[in-house]
C-alpha cells in the first residue's frame, strides 16, 4: 500500500500515540493483516480521559482522519466539538460526510457540521434513531453505545470496529434506507431488497449476526440466545425494563446457570425496572456507583459470545426505536468485554467459567 506523504495527518486534540494505533490497524485491515487485526474494542477510562489511546472520541477522531472516501454515520446525538471538528476536516479533505440523527438533536456542534455543508438528515418519528454506527470508506464500522457528545466519554460506554466490506454493505443498506428513503421505525417494508437474509458474515473463524430494530424483533432474538446458554450470562445494560427479557434471564438463572449483572442506577426504583426482580431471585446484580452513567447496552453469553449495540433491554427499543445490536461468537472479543465488565463489578477478571 502507498501512503503519500502529508496526506494522512494527526488531528488537533487527540494524541499521536492514540492516532497511530488507529491508523496502524487500519493499515494491517487493508493488507489481510494477522489474527485479530480485522478488529478494536475502546472503553470510556476512569475519570473521562479523553486523551488514552483506548478511548472512543479519540478512536473516532482518529477513523474520521484517516477516512478517504466517505463517512455516513447514525447517531442519537451529536453534540462533540472535537468530533464535530474532525467531520468538518474530513469534509474539507473531499470525504463525502453525511449524517442521521434524531430530531431533538439541537446543539452547536450540529449547527458546525451544517455550516459546512454537511448533509444531516433528522427522525421525525415517534421512535427514537437511537443509533450510534457509522460506515467508513465502505469496508469499516464503527458501532457500540457512545453517543457523540462531552458526556458519552465520561459515561462509562463502549464501541467496537470492524475491518469488513461484508459487514459494511449491511450497515450501509440500513442506513440509506434512513437518508436517502427517509424511512425510521421500519415494519413493513423490506431494508434488505438488495441483501434479501443478509443479516450473517464470517471473518476467519468468526461468526457475525447484525440485526436492526424494530424490523428484526431484536428482543425475540435475544431471548433465544439467552435461552441457549449453558454456563453463564453477563450483562451491562443503561435500562432494563423488558419482562421478557428478565424472565428468560431468570429463568437460565433457576437452572443453574451462573448470572451476573450491573444496572444503571438510576430508573431502577421504577416499577418497570427489572432490578428488584432479580435482587430477589437472589441473581447477584449490582447498581453502577460511578459518578456518571453505565450507559452500556452488552450481553456476554457463556464468555465467548458478545452482544452489543444500541439496544436497551426495554419495549420501546423493540417496537419503535431505530436500534441495532452485533452478536460476534469470538471469545477474545468477548474476553474484553468480560474485562470491562469485571472493572465495573469491582472485582478483578478471571475466566470463571471451566
Amino acid at each position: 500500500m502507498k501512503i503519500m506523504r502529508n496526506s494522512i495527518r494527526c488531528p488537533s486534540g487527540i494524541s499521536k500515540i492514540a492516532f497511530l494505533v488507529v491508523f496502524l490497524f487500519f493499515c494491517s485491515t487493508i493488507m489481510g493483516g494477522e489474527k485479530g487485526s480485522w478488529w478494536r474494542v475502546y472503553f470510556t477510562q476512569p475519570r473521562g480521559d479523553r486523551e488514552r489511546t483506548n478511548n472512543p472520541e479519540s478512536a473516532l477522531i482518529a477513523l474520521l482522519a484517516y477516512s478517504k472516501k466517505s463517512f455516513y454515520g447514525a447517531f442519537y446525538d451529536i453534540s462533540s466539538d472535537r468530533i464535530a471538528d474532525a467531520m468538518v476536516g474530513a469534509s474539507k479533505r473531499g470525504v463525502d460526510v453525511n449524517l442521521v440523527t434524531e430530531r431533538d438533536n439541537d446543539r452547536p456542534a450540529l449547527k458546525k457540521l451544517l455550516n459546512a455543508g454537511i448533509s444531516i438528515v433528522t427522525d421525525e418519528g415517534r421512535g427514537l434513531m437511537h443509533n450510534k454506527f457509522a460506515i467508513i470508506d465502505d469496508r469499516i464500522i464503527w458501532t457500540g453505545s457512545f453517543n457523540l457528545t462531552r458526556n458519552g466519554s465520561l459515561n462509562n460506554n463502549n464501541a467496537i470496529v470492524i475491518g469488513s466490506r461484508e459487514l459494511a454493505s449491511i450497515y450501509s443498506a440500513e442506513f440509506f434506507e434512513m437518508f436517502d428513503q427517509r424511512i425510521f421505525g421500519n415494519r413493513s417494508e423490506q431494508p434488505f431488497s438488495r441483501l434479501i437474509n443478509k443479516y450473517y458474515v464470517r471473518i476467519g473463524d468468526t461468526h457475525i449476526n447484525v440485526y436492526f430494530s424494530p424490523e428484526n424483533n431484536i428482543g425475540r432474538i435475544l431471548r433465544k440466545r439467552i435461552k441457549k446458554a449453558r454456563r453463564s450470562i453477563h450483562f451491562m445494560v443503561f435500562s432494563f425494563t423488558s419482562d421478557t427479557i428478565g424472565e428468560a434471564i431468570i429463568e437460565r438463572y433457576r437452572s443453574g446457570i451462573q448470572v451476573y449483572g450491573i444496572l444503571e442506577r438510576s430508573g431502577t426504583k421504577s416499577r418497570y425496572s427489572e432490578y428488584i426482580k432479580m435482587r430477589l431471585e437472589g441473581i447477584p446484580v449490582k447498581l453502577d456507583r460511578s459518578r456518571y452513567k453505565m450507559h452500556h447496552k452488552v450481553l456476554i453469553i457463556d464468555e465467548k459470545i458478545l452482544i452489543t449495540g444500541s439496544y436497551n433491554f426495554s419495549q420501546a427499543a423493540n417496537r419503535v426505536n431505530d436500534e441495532n445490536i452485533l452478536i460476534i461468537y469470538n471469545e477474545d472479543i468477548a474476553r474484553e468485554y468480560l474485562k470491562e465488565f469485571y472493572r465495573l463489578y469491582g472485582r478483578p477478571y478471571s475466566r470463571r467459567i471451566r
